[in-house]
Formats: structure tokens, sequence, C-alpha cells
């Protein structure tokens, strides 16, 4: 048994202390227990090393204390005032199971001890005292074995985050090339494609390594914002104008799905406090989301909304296909991806919806989702208002 098992069982703290005869006269056993102020029982153990009975200091010192007590008494083996069927658990017993059988059948063991064997014969005696230092030293070594695998989690998630920015970083220098090529080649800048179909590849390639580069975009910023490096300089800016501009990058890509854009700004917003590159990626992220979740023919609408001491609150809602209640937190976790007949067909890292939370909460703001499956998807973000000098803001670092 390993010193660690040995912690878990009653073996390991129990007092070794050495029991007494059979024979031994009640008036000695009492001078051990006065010798002793710490000694609360003695077992009596037979010459085989069996344990007999279980001889408790306050009953012995009560029965002896008694009228005619010490005359009855003294001169008296101490097995006549022992308890001849105390409990008796073997050491390799855990803690766990002794505490439940004290508490269920031998309560009183707390107050007048145990006896503890190895194998049938005595190996020492268990106090209340002995459970309270067992209870500890179980807790002790259970925090430090927590204490341990957090510390394995935290440098496993920095590890994947080195990872992630270490990959992201060499992947996104040769997709670059792949665009740049593929831009030159869509725009013949050296000459004609003399194969039409040619022209129908590089437009394929131009839009899978765009669309590779956004995925490989937003695994970069989380593992910027994961690992502490991200910072942000709020600033006055004019929400309903940033707004404005992301829908005119997506307006594109909407018409092409014959989606209509709608907007409900609140005329008294004249401006808020954040940061306008993250700003301008939230309602980019959220737009693209909409545009890619909502059927032929759907709404996309994005509002705003002054709020009390300077803040504002932004959302944007579509029509499309929703999320169901218990896939919610699902899409909030990094790489979290609902697999069913309607997302299945759509591409994607599920790092979306994670990467705006984390910049809205870089703010100090809130996030809020609605959703309801086959109806539509409403996000909510709250920007607050300055609380002192505008800062720059960073990304805590982990621990």
């Amino acid at each position: 048994m390993s010193d660690g098992d040995l912690l878990e069982t009653i073996g390991g703290v129990a007092s070794p202390r050495s029991p007494v005869p059979p024979g031994m006269r009640c008036e000695d056993v009492d001078r051990l227990f006065a010798a002793d102020p710490d000694l609360g029982a003695l077992a009596v153990v037979n010459e085989q090393g069996r344990p007999l009975g279980l001889i408790n200091r306050y009953d012995l010192i009560t029965h002896l204390s008694r009228d005619y007590g010490r005359a009855l008494y003294a001169k008296k083996p101490v097995t006549a005032l022992m308890d001849p069927e105390p409990l008796t658990v073997e050491a390799q017993l855990g803690i766990d199971r002794l505490e439940a059988l004290i508490a269920d059948e031998h309560p009183s063991a707390l107050l007048r001890g145990f006896i503890v064997t190895a194998d049938g014969l005595y190996h020492g005696v268990g106090t209340a005292l002995s459970l309270l230092q067992l209870s500890r030293a179980r807790s002790e070594r259970r925090n430090r074995s927590l204490e341990r695998a957090r510390a394995a989690a935290e440098e496993a998630s920095r590890a994947k985050t080195r990872f992630l920015a270490t990959m992201s970083h060499e992947l996104r220098t040769p997709l670059n090339a792949i665009i740049g090529f593929a831009e030159v080649m869509r725009d013949r800048l050296f000459g004609p494609l003399t194969t039409p179909r040619y022209a129908e590849y590089v437009q394929d390639i131009l839009a899978s390594g765009q669309h590779l580069l956004g995925l490989i975009n937003n695994i970069l910023d989380m593992a910027k914002i994961e690992s502490g490096g991200w910072t942000i300089h709020p600033a006055m800016i004019d929400p309903q104008e940033m707004a404005e501009l992301c829908m005119r990058v997506l307006r594109p890509h909407a018409e092409r799905q014959e989606l209509s854009f709608a907007t409900r700004f609140d005329p008294t917003l004249d401006e808020g406090y954040a940061d306008a590159q993250a700003v301008r990626q939230i309602l980019l992220n959220l737009l693209s989301n909409a545009v890619k979740f909502t059927p032929k023919g759907g709404r996309i609408e994005i509002g705003t909304q002054a709020m009390e001491q300077g803040g504002f609150r932004i959302w944007v809602s579509d029509t499309g296909i929703g999320i169901a209640t218990e896939h919610l937190d699902l899409v909030l976790s990094p790489f979290g991806q609902v697999e069913n007949d309607l997302t299945r067909q759509y591409e994607g890292t599920g790092l979306g919806l994670p990467l705006v939370k984390a910049l809205v909460e870089l703010h100090r703001g809130s996030f809020l989702l609605q959703s309801r499956l086959g109806q539509g998807t409403t996000v909510t973000l709250e920007f607050p208002p300055p609380l002192h000098s505008p800062q720059p803001l960073q990304s805590p670092r982990p621990l």
C-alpha cells in the first residue's frame, strides 16, 4: 500500500499505543491515563495479539471515582470495566466507509474510541482525533491533486493557444500568396486566360482562399484573446455609422441570397465609447452569421439604442434557422457547433459567437443570445460608458 493510499485509510493515523493485557489491574490502567492526558482509550489485547475489548478513560475514571468505586474495582483486572464489544475495524478501511459506519451503527465510537486491527491482530486505537487527522490529510491531498490538475489544464490551454497562434501565422502567409496570385489571374494583369474554365477555377481558388483566411483570422484572434495579448483602445465612436459601414460590406452577399436589410437606429444616440476596430469585427461576424444562416427571402435587422449614463446597446436579429435552447451554451464555446439537418450544410469553425462575446466582455460589456429553432436569432450587446478617463483595456492573461 502506498503512502497516498495509507492516508485514505484509518490504519494510517490509528494511535499505535501499546495495549494492556487482560490481567492488568484497573488502578494500574488509571495510572497510565493519569500519565498521559491525551490518552483517550486503551485496547485490551491477549497474548496472541487479538483484541478483547476497549477501556475508555472516562468510563474508568467514572467507576473509580464513585463511592466505594476504587475499593471495588482498583484491584480487579481491567476486563471488569472494559467494553467487550467495541467497534473494531480493519486498518485498510477507507475513511468514507468508516464515517458511514460510525454514523449509522456506532455513534458512541466518536466518544469512546474504537480498535483498529490488521488481519485480525491489534494495530492501534482510533479516536475522534484520528478521524479528524485523517479527514484533514485527505482534504490536503485532494487539494494538492486538484491544484496539480488545474496547473496541468492551464498549461495545456496555453500550449493549445500557442500552437493555434503559430499555425495561424504559418498558414496565413502562403494563403495570402495564393489569394494574391488568384486575384492577378482573375484580373488578367499579365494577359488573358486561354480557356474559359480556367477563369471559373481561379474564382473558386480565390473564394476558397478568402474563406480559409477568414477562418484562420478568427482562430488567431481567439488565441490572442485567450493568451491575454489582445488590447483594445476605446474611444468615442458613432455606432450607427459603424453599423451602416458593415451592412454595406455584407449587402452584396445578402442580395445574392435575396435577403433584406432593415435598421432601427435610435436618433438620440450620437456616440458611444468602444474600440472601433473591435466593434467593426463584432458587427461583421454577427451580420455574416445572419446572412449565412438565414434562408432566401429572410430578413436581417440591426438596431441601436442609447442607454443611461452614456452607454449604448446594439443588436442584430434575423429570421434564420435559429438555435435550440439546449444548444445555446454549446454555440458560445470555442469551436462549438450544432450538428443537425439544418446546420450541417454550413461551413465554419464555430468561433464567430465566442469571439464576439469575448470582445464585448473585453469592453466590460454584456452579451445576450436569444434564439428559437426555426424562428431566428437575436444577439444583443451592451457597451458601458467610460468609468474613468479613456485608457487601453487588455484581455486578462491566464494564471
